[in-house]
């Protein structure tokens, strides 16, 4: 009978284990976007928690790019997106995109929203014989008319890379950040409705 109750528990303690880790944020859209569709979107820097995460957000925002190119979005080139809010960047820190007014998108670089994308949980620490890589990113898709949220999705990616050598240990990690950065932003910009050059 002990052995049966300590099956029946195990069991139940897995399931919650297992839905845990499988389970997915919802993500949200605006019921209005189909009556006014976004045609172009202007990506802005991706914000991060530490200095150590500077790589990360600069790889994870060529990849964003990527992505909503691919979503049917026209490519409005970084540099000049960066070049147009410098001024908006408090103290120049252009990865503290949050004081930038979606409503001033419009007028510097002629988009319609602009993609707000946050690190939430960035690469792990490196113990020993294995380095994992947790790569979670929140991101908003803000209008440039009023300022609303008018989508916004998480998702995140995780890796382990084993060796016996911190030199082995650091060209696996190079190696597979890219994949887990790939990873996780097909996830996120999943839900994001296609853009103009798909939508014919």
């Amino acid at each position: 009978m002990k052995i049966l109750n300590f099956h029946i528990y195990f069991l139940i303690i897995t399931s919650i284990i297992i839905s845990g880790c499988s389970a997915q944020l919802p993500n949200v859209m605006n019921p209005n976007y189909d009556q006014n569709p976004t045609k172009i979107i202007a990506l802005l820097p991706v914000e991060k928690k530490t200095v150590d995460d500077d790589k990360t957000s600069q790889l994870l925002r060529a990849r964003l790019l990527e992505e909503l190119y691919y979503k049917g979005y026209p490519k409005l080139p970084l540099d000049q997106i960066d070049k147009k809010l410098e001024p908006l960047f408090a103290n120049g820190a252009k990865g503290n995109a949050t004081n930038v007014a979606p409503q001033a998108l419009k007028d510097l670089v002629g988009a319609d929203a602009g993609l707000y994308c946050v690190i939430v949980e960035g690469v792990g620490p490196e113990k020993l014989f294995y380095t994992p890589i947790t790569i979670a990113i929140r991101c908003e898709l803000r209008s440039a008319r009023t300022g609303e949220i008018i989508w916004n999705a998480q998702g995140e990616s995780t890796s382990r890379n084993f060796d016996f050598t911190h030199k082995g240990m650091e060209r696996k990690f190079h190696e597979v950040l890219e994949n887990v950065i790939e990873e996780v932003v097909t996830k996120v910009l999943k839900t994001l409705p296609d853009g103009p050059n798909l939508r014919g």
